[in-house]
């Protein structure tokens, strides 16, 4: 049973009178302009720009600082022919920026070569021993997504002969490396209006002045910098939003060989009616090409993207979905056995979790889903010899960074931000580090967890889900962050059947609700149909994504569940019912019942007939929301109580008609009906006397 109480499930407000004015003006839903407002989009002139992307924020590229000193040096590149080295990283932004430098470079003529660092033989960023390879070779290394903190490694280009222009879209320390050029707008003295740009999107300004035309710059690259945006969780605002539409456009009908047999091979063509947003991009897209950095090596993602045949694109498109399938799983084992470890864990507030030979590559992913799950932060350790390299997430509230901070004495190294942290540990430390981090977060850990809450974009009422709805939201996109997928509540649906995907990997729900013509249709991916935790018909609370499916050709509105609970009007229903339950079997309780609190005789009839027809000569667990479903259905709509239902219950078994055992809190029985024969007066039974003798009803 999921655990959640209400304080953390929260409704954003709106201004209902901008709200109001936007339905007007624009002719959107009421929903959709109630979502536009708790974007800040709460002006008619805002929000029409919002849903169209006119943002007019392309802003000047040399406005970031240093730009005209890398133009200039790579224009005398170019000019003289200079060996150039593109020095980048292992992740989809990293690609994606390697990517569209190299080929601008080539296509001006310029001798280029790239070199992207292996995960786990070179590490992150730049290196001595691969600048070192490159003496001799080269005149220039231009960096993408790394850099910015490379100061001894600058310093020792410098004396090698090699000159450094660094491109970066990381935090700057206070010292800058000494190079020809550092462009970062997150530099203290830049005055450049958008500091939230992917690395990509820093090479898009560079070849934007480079090249002097920046429409034909996101007209040749959009597609690509899109990804590499949105794979790097940028905020899709501002100039983001502008750079991720065009490049999503751009995406449906790419001329990237590359893209276009990955995406084939992801089922993301046209053909298939299915259309390409930021969401297939993040989850569908972003995740092969990132897989070949954290499994093997990023190469052979930018050799998809650089591919000039189709043979060897869709040769690359095959390979990186079976390294995505190697990752997956190798991702799903390490999570099987951290499962395995997480009892040792108990009582503490961080998961501090280790083994030999786990994949560097993937603890990260696996810390994440643990931290997801469980609401606890957690470090996975992997451990090769006596060194053991390690991987954190948190939660909102708990500064990741700040608790390795508090153990730094126990650490070799360790760096990141509040939320997700790298670190390195000495075996013999282990132990004494789990210790520390733990009295460290004994109480910051439940403070945050208490401050924590579930927003909700709004609420919203069956009627509400609609294939014209699902279809308005797409107004909203590119969705990410600051701008993601509207998380909507709807409230007490009731569950009609329950259906596993995926050889149970999924759950497929139909859910009724008051008001609705017809049943909605739910898909609650990764949630195990062994491990899911309600019956048929249980009132339930939802937290889901509202979007189109399409498939052969037909479309439907599609809810993608996020959350679930038991609903809170089923469960204040519940509590009432229960009361009038424990008045009426108490013999010392004379209060007034109302009479649908006692069981008639075709009540005891029908729950009885029903009884053998769902459980035979066998035993079986039927919960009480699908006893009273079954009972409406056979009665023509008519509700038995829970409280009539316990009392036929207690009735049947003090007549030894049935025996049963409360499980689950109470919310479903197993069952079994006993073998009888001749008749059997209800009326005798010395609780139907009981209660009926006891209690005036009204």
């Amino acid at each position: 049973m999921i655990n959640l109480v209400d304080k953390q499930w929260r409704v954003k407000s709106f201004d209902a009178e901008k709200a109001s004015a936007l339905t007007a003006e624009l002719g959107v839903s009421p929903l959709t302009a109630r979502l536009l407002c708790t974007r800040g989009q709460d002006t008619v002139d805002s929000a029409r720009d919002f849903i169209e992307c006119n943002l007019n924020c392309r802003y000047d590229p040399f406005l970031l600082k240093d730009m005209d000193k890398a133009v200039a040096r790579i224009r005398k590149a170019i000019d003289n022919k200079e060996r150039v080295c593109i020095y980048g990283d292992y992740d989809v932004d990293g690609v994606t920026s390697t990517t569209i430098l190299y080929i601008y470079l080539t296509e001006h003529g310029v001798p280029c070569d790239y070199f992207i660092p292996g995960r786990l033989e070179d590490g992150y960023g730049l290196n001595k021993r691969a600048i070192s390879a490159l003496a001799g070779k080269i005149d220039l290394i231009i960096t993408v997504d790394t850099g910015i903190t490379a100061v001894e490694e600058t310093e020792y280009a410098a004396s090698l002969g090699i000159d450094m222009v660094i491109t970066d879209h990381h935090s700057c320390r206070e010292i800058l490396p000494s190079a020809c050029a550092v462009v970062d707008p997150h530099r203290e003295d830049c005055d450049y209006p958008f500091k939230h740009l992917a690395g990509v999107g820093v090479v898009y300004k560079l070849l934007s002045a480079l090249d002097g035309d920046a429409d034909r710059i996101i007209e040749r690259f959009g597609d690509i910098i899109a990804i590499g945006t949105i794979a790097d969780v940028m905020p899709i605002v501002d100039e983001n939003r502008y750079i991720t539409a065009v490049g999503i456009k751009q995406l449906q009908n790419t001329k990237n060989l590359g893209l276009r047999a990955l995406m084939e091979q992801c089922n993301l063509k046209n053909t298939d009616n299915k259309k390409v947003n930021s969401v297939n991009i993040g989850f569908t897209i972003a995740p092969r090409i990132n897989a070949a950095g954290r499994i093997k090596n990023a190469k052979s993602a930018v050799e998809l993207l650089l591919a000039e045949s189709q043979d060897e694109a869709e040769r690359l498109a095959v390979e990186l979905c079976a390294i995505n399938r190697e990752r997956q799983n190798t991702e799903q084992k390490i999570y099987e056995e951290v499962q395995n470890q997480l009892d040792a864990n108990k009582g503490n507030n961080v998961y501090v979790l280790s083994s030999d030979g786990w994949h560097q590559g993937v603890i990260g992913v696996v810390a994440s889903r643990i931290t997801e799950r469980y609401s606890q932060p957690s470090i996975l350790f992997s451990f090769d010899g006596d060194i053991g390299k390690g991987s954190g997430r948190s939660i909102k509230g708990f500064s990741m960074l700040d608790a390795l901070k508090h153990c730094h004495e126990l650490l070799e190294e360790y760096g990141g931000h509040e939320l997700a942290a790298g670190l390195t540990i000495h075996r013999e430390n282990l132990s004494a580090f789990c210790k520390r981090i733990n009295e460290y977060a004994f109480k910051k850990v439940d403070v945050a967890k208490e401050t924590s809450v579930i927003e909700a974009d709004s609420e919203v009422l069956p009627t509400d889900i609609t294939l014209k709805q699902a279809y308005e939201l797409s107004k909203l996109e590119p969705f990410g962050l600051q701008n993601p997928v509207p998380l909507l509540l709807l409230r007490d649906a009731c569950i009609s059947e329950i259906t596993p995907l995926a050889s149970g990997k999924h759950v497929k729900l139909l859910l009724e609700c008051k008001g609705a013509g017809h049943k909605l249709t739910a898909i609650y991916f990764n949630m195990k149909y062994s491990e899911f935790p309600y019956r048929v018909g249980d009132r339930c609370d939802l937290l889901f994504t509202l979007e189109v499916n399409e498939f052969r050709g037909v479309s439907e509105a599609k809810l993608y569940v996020k959350k679930m609970r038991y609903s809170f009007a089923a469960e204040a229903e519940t509590k009432t019912q229960m009361a009038f339950y424990y008045s009426a079997i108490d013999p010392n309780n004379t209060e007034e019942l109302p009479q649908s609190s006692i069981p008639t005789l075709m009540q005891f009839r029908a729950v009885f007939r029903m009884l053998k027809m769902e459980i035979g000569d066998s035993k079986k667990k039927l919960a009480f929301s699908y006893i009273q479903r079954r009972m409406r259905e056979m009665s023509d709509g008519e509700t038995i109580s829970l409280c009539s239902l316990f009392i036929i219950f207690d009735v049947l078994r003090e007549c030894e008609l049935v025996e049963y055992d409360l499980l689950e809190n109470g919310k479903m029985a197993e069952l079994r009906v006993l073998p009888f024969k001749g008749k059997v007066n209800l009326d005798r039974s010395p609780l139907l006397i009981q209660i009926k003798g006891n209690h005036k009803l009204y």
